[in-house]
């Protein structure tokens, strides 16, 4: 059975939306998906430990006008690299949750900036592979984000404890 021209036509327009929607959706910028165990809280973190505890700010596009709430759980892990687990508001305002790991390329003494860095590959619907660099003190996390697709940056302040 044909379809009428002018059906056929609105048929096509969802399909391109459907389209649309789904590659919105996996342009939020994170890592890989969450493991099962995620969690909200850290409960408790080493005073000397710059890196890990709880954190929340803001992720930006630069390469789209695209923006949305972040938070993120930072752990140390046995082998000195840092297991970062975010929660990111997508576009639609629902959260995706993710991970990636992050190396410390610089360890200054106190009072101190630790400069970080990390890679990791999505997926194609998130975005392919993306590099991460930045710097993280006692109350500031920020770094910026590079994919094939989009390039931006992720700010945050360390959580307060209520």
């Amino acid at each position: 059975m044909m379809l009428k021209k002018g059906r056929s036509f609105s048929v096509v327009i969802l399909i391109v939306l459907a389209v649309v929607a789904v590659w919105l959706i996996g342009k939020t910028p994170g890592c890989t998906a969450t493991p099962a165990g995620f969690r909200s809280e850290v409960s408790s973190t080493e005073p000397a430990d710059l890196f890990a505890g709880a954190w929340e700010g803001t992720w930006n596009s630069k390469s789209k006008p695209l923006s949305g709430r972040l938070t993120a759980i930072i752990e140390k892990t046995p082998d000195g690299n840092y297991h970062a687990s975010f929660v990111s508001q997508n576009p639609f305002g629902s959260d995706d949750k993710s991970v990636c790991v992050f190396h410390i390329s610089d360890r200054s003494p106190p009072p101190t900036v630790w400069q970080f860095h990390g890679k990791e590959n999505l997926g194609f619907l998130k975005g392919g592979t993306y590099t991460y660099t930045g710097t993280v003190d006692a109350e500031k996390f920020i770094c910026t984000y590079d994919s094939t697709f989009d390039q931006g940056t992720f700010q945050m302040q360390r959580k307060s404890q209520k």
